[in-house]
């Protein structure tokens, strides 16, 4: 199998994965993610046949092709930056109204009270080898609606991709814990961890396929 096509595979992938998930609120997100997973796949067909005509043109000058493939491939790997950038920025935003919709902010709480409560649940979790489980029991138990938020929200959630935590396991846990009767919400909130590692697959792809095509 060709390099193109493994990135072509890695396309279709995340493509599989967002195409159930572009429904109501979220679409106007996943939407754009699909645009711009679709222009990465047109930029590497186009810059694969400039590839191509700049073998020919370069007729043997090894030093004129090597140039120019650096040049070429400098530019891919900028654009697919770029286009890899704006995807993750959308599917976070996609996740943030998610995870708003799952659990609601108290109106009664301030951002005195929340700061509070966020110095205090860190330092308990920082206590924690692996804190999920206490994370979700601690969301079950508690009957004060701030943690609840906290640990179910996009708080919980940054603070435990900086530990390391396997998100998905997390994520299916907490909507058989909440039970939300938006299935998409629930969709979003679920395939978030399994679109970002075909977004990282993706991305080790197109990384790999650039390293071979500036030794070729």
């Amino acid at each position: 199998m060709s390099d193109v096509d493994n990135i072509e595979k890695s396309l279709e992938l995340v493509q599989s994965i967002l195409e159930p998930l572009k429904e109501g609120e979220y679409a106007i997100y996943l939407n754009k993610v699909s645009s711009y997973i679709s222009a990465i796949g047109k930029s590497v067909s186009t810059n694969k046949l400039a590839l191509e005509s700049i073998r020919l043109q370069a007729k043997g000058n090894q030093d004129q092709y090597n140039a120019a493939v650096k040049a070429k491939t400098s530019s891919l790997k900028a654009s697919f930056e770029s286009y890899i950038k704006f995807a993750r920025l959308n599917i976070d935003l996609a996740m943030a109204n998610a995870l708003d919709n799952l659990v609601r902010r108290p109106k009664s709480a301030s951002k005195i009270d929340e700061n509070k409560r966020i110095e205090s649940l860190q330092k308990w979790f920082d206590q924690l080898p692996n804190p999920t489980d206490a994370m979700l029991e601690h969301f079950i138990a508690s009957s004060t609606p701030l943690d609840k938020w906290l640990v179910a929200g996009q708080w919980g959630h940054q603070y435990l991709k900086k530990r390391r935590v396997d998100l998905e396991t997390y994520d299916r846990r907490l909507c058989e814990i909440i039970k939300c009767s938006d299935s998409t919400t629930i969709r979003i909130v679920q395939s978030y961890g399994k679109l970002n590692r075909a977004i990282d697959a993706l991305e080790k792809c197109f990384l790999k396929t650039l390293e071979e095509i500036a030794v070729a």
